[in-house]
């Protein structure tokens, strides 16, 4: 079950503010309120997810927008 400490990575579409004109793809990591990075590439923001997890010992899951979180890494017990 996912928590508030978890590891969270967030996949959105970034739009530009004065145009509304697509930007892309971003990845931003969460660890509880705390931002851990932004990221152009799935990939990276995956590794860089499941790296904090493994130092944090706490589980990782990833956000897409409309879908249920898929957790892509565990908790240390």
């Amino acid at each position: 079950m996912r928590t508030s400490r978890d590891v969270i990575v967030h996949h959105f579409t970034a739009v530009d503010a004065l145009t509304a004109s697509t930007l892309g793809d971003r990845w931003s990591i969460w660890l509880g309120d705390e931002s851990h990075g932004s990221f152009d590439n799935e990939a990276e923001a995956l590794d860089a997810a499941r790296a904090l997890a493994a130092e944090t010992g706490r589980s990782a899951w990833l956000n897409e927008e409309g879908q249920p979180p898929i957790q892509i890494a565990e908790e240390d017990s």
